[in-house]
């Protein structure tokens, strides 16, 4: 599938269009149009920044979720956080 029909996808369903509808204006099938919005919400979910420097980064489908891009970046952040009880509460 195209990234211009993914997106067309996208549009509509954040104009509120239900499956069926978008299914309709494609001309496509409503289970390929959830398919897509799922994979595109996947896609989002697996993305995320670093908590240190900031930097973009793409996390491993079925695994944990990246906090930091690097060793250096985590030991840094608690450094800088020693005081932190829990680490997971500053997370």
């Amino acid at each position: 599938m195209s990234d211009d029909v993914k997106n067309r996808i996208n549009e509509l369903k954040e104009k509120g269009y239900g499956y069926k509808r978008i299914a309709k204006e494609l001309s496509m099938t409503a289970s390929a149009v959830r398919y897509t919005l799922a994979k595109i919400s996947e896609e989002d979910l697996l993305l995320g920044t670093c908590k240190y420097c900031g930097i973009t980064m793409k996390s491993v489908k079925g695994k944990k979720k990246k906090v930091f891009c690097s060793d250096h970046c985590r030991y840094q952040f608690w450094n800088q956080h020693r005081k932190e009880k829990k680490h997971h509460e500053t997370i």
